[in-house]
């Protein structure tokens, strides 16, 4: 089901209430403009090399249901501003997302309430604005900034929404989520462009798509929007300015015993490391079979290879950590559907070519999509799927087998990408060759006797820092 169309049909009919309940040129009238400017905060935190953050509070959404029913919304307010966030975005539908403009208004009196001097982040008011009165109603609730979402608005209507909050001062996040929403709206004038990485027909997510619009920006800030769960992922969503998360937070929150989000926000808001990545793949035993191992651990289920793992393995580990991949190549859709029903892993790798893009985009995990390079025109099927996966490995012809992957790389292939394919100790120093190489895929090379040695995984991780 759509449930962009959903959300429509109900946003209309509260607004023909909001209609019921205010008199527009009244409300108009009594509106203050805001005296903060989302594009000057922006400028600011490119100047200084420091990415903008836009944490958020909502308590549900339509993928995740109930997030977080009971949130302290006062609560998480501070600890967003104490952590330096840029602005923070609060849900005011509550059909979908369990927020009102009263969420809104108590956010605003809370950031009011800091001491002075106190750091104190912009607020977006999240919302599927179809009319002005949705803006006037955000702006005097303490709104400074908006969302327009490009796939419910023509770009008529998204303008004169954009003027209506413009004459408020206030900014707009403009939202897109395809290459033809971006198209629709490109020759207005807006300074910041939203690129979700979440498709609003089926909610599922890929990283890369950031990647792929933001070619396209023409100079706008861009705001990565959805998908964002761990600090890796952050290395992935290369060509954003600034982010948006808000399901991770929040569901962090619920959970945690300590400070609500205190450990991911410190997390998030660090200096970026860039430290190359590991994915060690093929393990298949339980020592192995934790979330320290490395950045990713791959878990073979392919008929074709040696290092295909035995279930009886997984049945018997007391969990599967978050960052296990599992591994399919010439597995039928079937098999994958299958092996993912059976085991919680959060993110698939498959390979070009063996799926297509359709099957890709059936899968609702994170895909890491690896591609056999043999010469650059096996890189032209790239594009195909390049919008609805997360993160691609480039790999030898033959997959698995230790083979060095040559010169078949461009040093400027457009996307993250892990290097594959004969990678070792010895030749780590091959990634620099690549300006969007964020780290490795090791099989064969951190093996001794065609078995996983965990010094040699220690060894590659020290030297990659």
């Amino acid at each position: 089901m759509n449930i962009l169309i959903e959300i429509v049909a109900s946003k209309k009919q509260e607004i023909r209430q909001l209609y019921q309940q205010h008199d527009p040129e009244v409300l108009k009238s009594l509106t203050l403009p805001t005296l903060r400017s989302f594009e000057a905060e922006l400028s600011s935190a490119r100047s200084q090399r420091r990415p903008f953050f836009i944490t958020e509070f909502k308590r549900k959404s339509p993928s995740e249901d109930w997030i977080d029913r009971d949130a302290n919304l006062a609560e998480q307010i501070e600890l967003y501003a104490r952590a330096g966030a840029g602005a923070i975005s609060v849900l005011t539908d509550t059909p979908f997302f369990g927020g009102t403009y009263d969420d809104l208004r108590r956010a605003a009196v809370t950031l009011s309430a800091l001491p002075e001097g106190a750091h104190r982040p912009l607020l977006l008011q999240k919302d599927f604005v179809l009319d002005p009165i949705q803006i006037y109603l955000a702006r005097q609730a303490g709104a400074d900034l908006i969302l327009l979402i490009a796939a419910i608005l023509s770009a008529e209507q998204l303008e004169a929404l954009r003027q209506t909050a413009a004459s408020l001062g206030m900014g707009a996040l403009v939202e897109v989520h395809d290459a033809g929403e971006l198209e629709k709206v490109q020759h207005l004038n807006f300074p910041v462009l939203g690129i979700n990485n979440r498709d609003l027909k089926t909610f599922r997510t890929a990283l890369n798509r950031v990647n792929v619009l933001a070619r396209a920006a023409r100079g706008r800030y861009v705001i990565a929007e959805s998908g964002l769960h761990h600090a890796r992922d952050f290395r992935i969503v290369r060509r954003a300015d600034g982010f948006l998360i808000g399901t991770s937070l929040m569901r962090h929150r619920a959970h945690s015993e300590e400070l609500p989000g205190e450990q991911m926000l410190q997390t998030m808001f660090a200096p970026r490391d860039h430290r190359p990545l590991l994915k060690a793949c093929g393990i298949r035993t339980a020592d192995l079979l934790t979330a320290s191992t490395a950045d990713w651990i791959g878990i073979n289920f392919s008929p074709m290879s040696k290092r295909r793992i035995n279930l009886a393995v997984l049945d018997q580990a007391s969990a599967l950590p978050a960052n296990a991949v599992a591994v399919f190549y010439k597995n039928s859709i079937e098999e994958v559907n299958v092996i993912l029903a059976q085991y919680p892993f959060k993110t698939v790798q498959l390979y070009a070519g063996d799926m297509t893009p359709e099957q890709v985009r059936s899968i609702k995990k994170k895909v890491i999509l690896a591609v056999s390079v043999r010469s650059e025109v096996d890189l032209k099927i790239v594009e195909d799927y390049a919008s609805d996966v997360d993160m691609f490995i480039l790999d030898g012809a033959a997959p698995g087998s230790g083979q060095r992957i040559g010169a078949n790389i461009p040093g400027d292939f457009p996307y993250p990408f892990l290097l594959a394919g004969g990678i070792h100790l010895d030749n780590l120093d091959l990634i620099r060759n690549y300006q969007n190489c964020i780290g490795v895929d090791i099989a064969s090379g951190i093996e001794t006797d065609g078995m996983v040695d965990s010094d040699k995984i220690r060894e590659i991780r020290e030297t990659l820092g």
